[in-house]
């Protein structure tokens, strides 16, 4: 006699959907290996899956020796259920591999990003550390800046007090001069009229005298015929 299947199909798909859930927690590069290749025979696939230890195979119908009666066929919808469970399978794993390639552009892409922004970033403090120079140094300029101004106020400032202490001393010797000279006009004045008082009194002792002269002159021949 013919072996009957000693597990139903219902238990096969559940296995099977079991497996789909573990296969659902794996890395995608585990579930792209997972691609099931059913034929009419046994399915290899998941046999294959079995022998390299990754998910446990799932129970199949064997043939045992009974006496039940002839091996029933596998009946058509059955086999549909299967086909439309490994096309489920293949176009989960298909999605799970766009999924994987998204996944790897998106890493690529904030790779990119990041590479991109620590760039802008190193930029950004390059720009700041220049602009402190700039600062410091523009500091540091208006300081000296400061600092000579300073010291050319300082200079004016002691120009100016020098010119006017020279000033002020050429004033109190022009000053000094002026007033020597008044006095000595003044002393001169002076001694000028004195000079000419006595001129006028020598003249008038001399006009005195040559009077007194002249009036002897004419008495004296008067006397003279006594």
């Amino acid at each position: 006699m013919v072996a009957a299947p000693t597990a139903s199909w219902s238990q096969i798909l559940t296995q099977v959907a079991e497996s789909l859930d573990r296969i659902v927690e794996k890395p995608t590069a585990e579930i792209l290996t997972l691609k099931p290749s059913f034929t009419s025979g046994a399915p290899t696939s998941w046999t294959e899956t079995a022998a390299d230890g990754s998910d446990p195979a799932p129970v199949l119908p064997t043939e045992t020796i009974s006496d039940a009666g002839p091996v029933t066929p596998y009946s058509e919808p059955e086999a549909d259920d299967v086909s439309d469970w490994m096309s489920t399978l293949d176009i989960i794993n298909g999605m799970a591999g766009l999924a994987d390639e998204q996944k790897k552009r998106l890493t690529e892409q904030s790779v990119s990003h990041e590479a991109a922004l620590q760039t802008l970033q190193r930029e950004l403090r390059e720009t700041q550390q220049r602009l402190q120079l700039s600062e410091m140094r523009v500091q540091e300029i208006q300081t000296r800046a400061d600092i000579r101004l300073q010291k050319v106020q300082a200079d004016a400032d002691a120009q100016v007090q020098e010119i006017r202490a020279e000033a002020e001393m050429r004033v109190r010797t022009i000053r000094a001069e002026s007033e020597a000279w008044v006095r000595a006009a003044e002393e001169q004045v002076r001694v000028a009229d004195l000079r000419a008082d006595t001129a006028e009194r020598w003249l008038q002792r001399i006009d005195t005298a040559a009077k007194a002269l002249l009036l002897g002159g004419h008495m004296s021949p008067a006397r003279a015929p006594t």
